[in-house]
């Protein structure tokens, strides 16, 4: 049976949608494949109205809940496979966002491209929508990179623009982080006991009206990056903390090179293994998570929004 089917359609109009969506969902409930579909207010009403009764058959998710950040998203995924073991999937996936900072479109763009190795033995066929007339040009570019088939109309073609996902995620990688600004508050880390970072980081965090539950996220998640510095990297290790608009951003340095998984921490690890739940738990309590490792060290910068 044939894998994991990942496709895109770039569409102008609700036209463009009714005429490729609704057969690619009707084929699906025909075949007797668990059928979700994620998207925008407006296109699930579309899409309802145009099933009618078949409607009932296909589960339905707002795509504002289900993408706040790629970890989570690709979790709300992965359940829904596993609720649905039996099953061939077939999902309409709309991700709802049109614009984003630079960061955000290169790990969105990085989200994409996991699909294609996250989901690789999965039987499912995926058919992702992105709107031409809004999307962020970084965006579309970034989907068209990231999806070996396009699908125009009622008909897939192979996507002569699509890369492999190693070398997408390269890409995001070579990307430097920008320094951090000159008022930045810095601590080094000397030992394993992380009670003066832990006071750092609360001090700090609540200096800049963060709210309690978003604190006990910031410390939870620094703590274990500091950890993984002590532990897997090399001194110095030190800790920066800076505002920027409405997150609050901590970095973690250390000068050790760390060999990354291919997919770090972005995938839901296995229940049954004691291994992999750190930097996975981290990106859970993040909106976003920066990693950047090599000859000259290792930075993992995390942003939580102040509120």
């Amino acid at each position: 049976m044939t894998r994991l089917i990942h496709q895109v359609l770039m569409y102008d109009n609700e036209k463009d949608i009714l005429d490729t969506v609704l057969p690619f969902l009707q084929e699906g409930l025909s075949a007797g494949e668990a059928v979700l579909t994620v998207g925008t207010a407006p296109n699930l009403a579309c899409l309802r109205q145009a099933l009618g009764t078949d409607s009932d058959a296909v589960e339905f998710a707002d795509s504002a809940s289900w993408y706040i950040q790629p970890t989570r998203t690709i979790a709300n995924y992965s359940s829904f496979i596993a609720e649905n073991a039996t099953a061939r999937i077939r999902v309409v996936a709309e991700p709802g966002w049109e614009t984003g900072t630079a960061a955000e479109i290169s790990e969105w763009t990085r989200y994409e491209s996991i699909i294609n190795q996250a989901f690789a033995d999965i039987s499912a066929s995926v058919l992702c929508l992105y709107d031409r007339r809004t999307t962020d040009p970084g965006l579309l570019d970034g989907a068209l990179r990231t999806h070996p088939q396009l699908m125009e109309g009622a008909c897939s073609r192979c996507n002569d623009a699509y890369l492999d996902p190693a070398i997408v995620q390269a890409g995001v990688d070579r990307d430097p982080l920008p320094a951090p600004p000159p008022g930045a508050v810095r601590l080094p880390i000397d030992d394993a006991d992380l009670s003066p970072l832990r006071s750092f980081i609360g001090g700090h965090a609540r200096h800049h009206g963060m709210s309690r539950p978003r604190i006990n996220d910031l410390l939870v998640a620094t703590t274990e990056v500091a950890t993984n510095a002590i532990r897997h990297g090399q001194a110095p290790i030190s800790c920066q903390m800076w505002r920027d608009d409405d997150d609050l951003i901590v970095e973690v340095t250390d000068a050790g090179h760390w060999q990354a998984d291919p997919v770090p921490g972005f995938v839901p690890p296995d229940p049954a293994s004691l291994s992999g739940f750190g930097l996975w738990g981290v990106r859970m309590l993040c909106a976003l998570v920066q990693l950047r490792t090599g000859p000259d060290g290792t930075t993992v910068r995390l942003h939580i929004p102040c509120r």
